[in-house]
């Protein structure tokens, strides 16, 4: 039986076959090190610009990114994730150079399938790109080849898992980043709890991990931070907050 990530994956394969990617877009500005700057603080937060929810928490039909951008610096966020998957978050490669104006890192956000995102994410200035363990096997990519591809092109790699099996196989490359997903994507449910499930069992990763999805708040920062997370990513929280700013402020707080 089909799940929800079958569907991202149908999607992103329109996506690739549509001509998505072939941008002719070329931005020169300067290459920053999401991983340098993880590694540099004590806890950090990545801060999410993203259309729209999966779970339907929320859409916009257009977000200020170069503002967003701009206020996620300001109230002391470490890394701007641009999701850029155009069919379900409503999101643009066109967003990336515009958010790169900000000066902090930029992780390009989408379900990676083949070389030609990889190359897209380089043509519109992203730093660093998210694979993911699942959707690499499901469809028997040679995850190693992609990480390979993305350094080739000056793009650093955060890897996604979402259990303890996902984890293992993801030490053994040559990630620079390890992510932790607390929301299944075969079902959308979200438990932060899997971040310290997790961590429990590889309490010594040697790389930054990302606790994502979930993160509602302090306590929740907090929790995972405990848990051994060297930071956070955080989309949803944001845009469904009553002040963008305050909420950053917050996640911020105990950093």
């Amino acid at each position: 039986m089909a799940d929800i990530l079958d569907k991202f994956i149908e999607k992103a394969k329109e996506n690739v076959a549509g001509g998505y990617y072939r941008t002719g877009a070329r931005h020169a500005g300067a290459r920053h090190s999401l991983a340098a700057r993880l590694s540099s603080r004590k806890f950090s937060l990545i801060a999410e610009i993203k259309h729209a929810s999966p779970a339907g928490e929320y859409s916009f039909g257009n977000i200020d990114v170069e503002k967003a951008a701009r206020d996620f610096l300001e109230c002391g966020a470490d890394a701007i994730s641009v999701v850029v998957e155009p069919q379900i978050f409503r999101g643009s490669l066109g967003n990336v150079p515009l958010a790169k104006e900000a000066g902090l890192p930029v992780l390009f956000k989408d379900f990676v399938i083949c070389e030609e995102q990889l190359e897209a994410a380089r043509q519109v200035g992203a730093d660093a790109v998210l694979l993911i363990v699942k959707v690499a096997g499901r469809l028997g990519l040679d995850l190693d080849a992609l990480i390979e591809k993305a350094h080739k092109l000056g793009l650093e790699v955060l890897l996604e898992c979402y259990d303890e099996d996902e984890m293992a196989r993801a030490i053994q490359t040559k990630a620079d980043i390890l992510g932790i997903n607390n929301r299944d994507l075969r079902t959308l449910k979200v438990d932060i709890g899997l971040t310290g499930r997790i961590l429990s069992k590889f309490p010594e990763l040697g790389r930054p991990v990302i606790s994502e999805s979930g993160i509602r708040g302090i306590e929740d920062a907090r929790q995972v931070r405990k848990y051994g997370a060297r930071g956070i990513l955080v989309g949803t929280a944001i845009w469904t907050a009553d002040d963008l700013r305050a909420k950053i402020r917050e996640l911020k707080s105990d950093g």
